[in-house]
């Protein structure tokens, strides 16, 4: 998704199921979510600079699995308790890359400053999921279906409250978008059971 507009997010490492992790990601539901939970966590600390934490935490921290023995130096832990699972994306078959992917919402402190590695990923803003929407609508940003989709539910729901409520009452089923070959040629990617937004042209 090179040049869109994404949320922060990337891979589950080795790391995030290690030791470290384990050390430090506090979370109290079941065992098997918290590698997830780890890497999710890291990567938003690593690509956003927004590290969550109990004690909340000051200052810079390293990347990669030195964050979670940095941590554990500070007496801190990350917070997985304040994730809320809000959906499971799995790309399409007949891609080359294929992702199963987990979103998750968490509130943090207005207006907290955030930071990008300027490698991965460059310029990051705050802003509502409706002007997200608007300028993408008018050609301005770049944001692919996954994104968009998540967009249109976080500006329905209207606030952090409604979000988390949202998140705490749901039970995630994998989502699997479909390629649809058109008569013309053209090739979409289709959300079951979604309406004619949630439809994107990926080529010709």
């Amino acid at each position: 998704m090179a040049g869109a507009r994404v949320f922060p997010g990337g891979s589950v490492d080795d790391a995030d199921r290690g030791a470290g992790a384990a050390r430090v990601v506090l979370w109290s539901g079941d065992a098997e979510e918290l590698p997830w939970r780890a890497a999710a966590l890291r990567e938003l600390s690593e690509e956003a600079g927004i590290t969550i934490t109990r004690p909340e935490m000051e200052g810079p921290v390293p990347e990669g699995e030195a964050l979670f023995f940095a941590l554990a130096a500070r007496g801190a832990m990350l917070d997985a308790d304040r994730l809320h699972y809000l959906s499971n994306w799995i790309t399409p078959a007949g891609l080359p890359k294929r992702f199963d992917t987990r979103f998750f919402v968490a509130a943090v402190a207005a207006g907290a400053a955030a930071r990008t590695d300027d490698v991965e990923v460059f310029e990051p803003e705050w802003v509502r999921p409706s002007v997200a929407l608007d300028r993408a609508a008018a050609g301005a940003w770049l944001i692919e279906l996954p994104t968009r989709v998540h967009l249109e539910l976080l500006a329905d729901l209207g606030d952090v409250d409604a979000i988390l409520s949202h998140a705490e009452a749901a039970d995630p089923k994998p989502v699997e978008p479909v390629l649809v070959s058109d008569p013309d040629g053209t090739i979409r990617v289709v959300v079951p059971g979604s309406t004619s937004r949630s439809e994107t042209v990926v080529g010709r």
